[in-house]
């Protein structure tokens, strides 16, 4: 007899003061310039966490609307009174970061040298700090260029303040009007230039002035949430997993649902195709995706190249905890609350109570957030060493693409045992993954 998994996530929206959310989700606030269509849709893709084993499963979701703040509410229909808690903003990249890790890029810089006034440029030698280098008045010479975060970054040596000029003007970054003499004074005691630019454009959203001591956090009349409202984890005792998805369908048509499921083995939807079925991770690698250094390659030279005072930068940069850390502690604290049968942690219930205080004051934010995390640190990686082990006996099935409205609004999901073809379980490429850094070296 084939064993069958149930599914069934009911989620709709209520009409509710936009402060009153007995759930706790707030959504991101705009002032737009009109809200047309529906009062309060659903937008973009919402992504559901299952985790089911020995009669406890846990639910974790972060839906997408759009429409105006005095209408935004959440129903959750649930089979039994669940334990609830925040879940961290990046949980579903970061599980999409443990399903396909991201690979740390080594990228080798040959050392570049430029002559603004077209003549010949002279080789030079130990050049990796710019000391010591004897430069032409026409020169620059790129020590190192990396990008760090929303900028780009060249490192430059330079024979003179027009070639600095002259190369900056060249390489789009901009060059501090009336600064030849200072310029010529720093190359004189051969220092080098840091030339930096923004790859992105600027935001007009925030509005911090010097000298501003409190801020208006009511919603203005007309205000309106477009994006993701803070997502939720709830924990519960059933048989046999259950997630409420069938009144979604009143939210008008359904976007794109991923589900992720971990369960004792691999799961398809019944009634809908397999292709929806994109990927399937085992435990023992999922562990290792987790927990060991990320993969690495290396562009324009291989390992043996990188000097011995670089590869402290790589090990740091194949650290998967940015990428998918969040992701392990969801899957030990499950794992922890399943072996137990509990439906609650006590860093979990610390958490919350954090949270009510500061929701009490007014306070709230990712410097909140990161806050709280922070104090309880210490007692969540004690709570959860060694529970990560019971993740090599799990499966972790992603299922991704628009499930029939006519399924979702007759009958609950069920799931049925399915193991993903070979062929077709590949990595794939989910926007919303964290990537890995790009780490500039100098080839020896």
């Amino acid at each position: 007899m084939r064993r069958t998994l149930s599914l069934a996530l009911a989620l709709t929206l209520l009409p509710a003061a936009a402060s009153a959310d007995p759930c706790g989700m707030v959504p991101p606030i705009s002032i737009p310039a009109g809200i047309t269509g529906p009062a309060i849709e659903r937008t973009g893709a919402q992504r559901t966490w299952v985790m089911f084993k020995d009669g406890v499963q846990t639910m974790a979701l972060r839906p997408g609307f759009v429409g105006k703040v005095e209408e935004f509410g959440m129903l959750i229909p649930f089979p039994a009174v669940p334990a609830l808690r925040k879940i961290d903003d990046e949980t579903f990249a970061h599980v999409e970061g443990a399903v396909d890790p991201p690979t740390v890029t080594v990228q080798f810089q040959e050392m570049h040298y430029y002559d603004v006034m077209e003549s010949a440029s002279m080789p030079m030698e130990e050049a990796e700090d710019g000391d010591g280098l004897e430069l032409r008045r026409n020169e620059v010479v790129v020590l190192k260029e990396e990008a760090v975060g929303m900028y780009e970054v060249a490192v430059l040596a330079a024979g003179g303040a027009q070639a600095l000029q002259g190369w900056m003007t060249k390489h789009e970054y901009r060059y501090p009007d009336g600064m030849d003499a200072v310029v010529e004074d720093y190359v004189a005691l051969k220092w080098v230039f840091v030339a930096i630019k923004t790859k992105v454009g600027q935001s007009g959203g925030a509005h911090a002035a010097p000298g501003m001591r409190e801020a208006d956090v009511s919603f203005p009349s007309g205000s309106a949430f477009d994006g993701h409202v803070q997502g939720m984890g709830f924990r519960f005792r059933v048989e046999a997993p259950v997630v409420p998805m069938r009144l979604s369908v009143f939210n008008g048509a359904d976007p794109r649902n991923v589900v992720y499921m971990l369960a004792g083995e691999g799961v398809n939807i019944e009634g809908v195709d397999e292709s929806l079925v994109v990927r399937q991770v085992g435990g023992a690698e999922l562990h290792a995706n987790v927990t060991a250094p990320l993969p690495v390659r290396y562009v324009n030279g291989k390992e043996s190249e990188v000097s011995a005072g670089e590869k402290p930068r790589i090990d740091a940069a194949r650290d998967p905890a940015p990428v998918n850390g969040v992701a392990r502690d969801l899957f030990a604290a499950d794992l922890l609350a399943s072996s137990g049968g509990a439906l609650s942690l006590p860093f979990e219930e610390e958490e919350k109570e954090l949270l009510r205080i500061s929701e009490a004051l007014g306070l709230r934010g990712e410097d909140i957030d990161r806050l709280h995390s922070t104090s309880i640190e210490a007692q969540r990686a004690e709570a959860l060493a060694g529970a990560l082990d019971g993740l090599r006996n799990m499966t972790l099935t992603v299922i991704d693409g628009v499930l029939p409205g006519e399924l979702l609004s007759t009958r609950n999901l069920t799931f049925a045992s399915y193991r993903l073809p070979p062929k077709r379980n590949v990595p794939r490429a989910d926007p919303i993954r964290k990537p890995a850094p790009t780490v500039w070296v100098m080839k020896q």
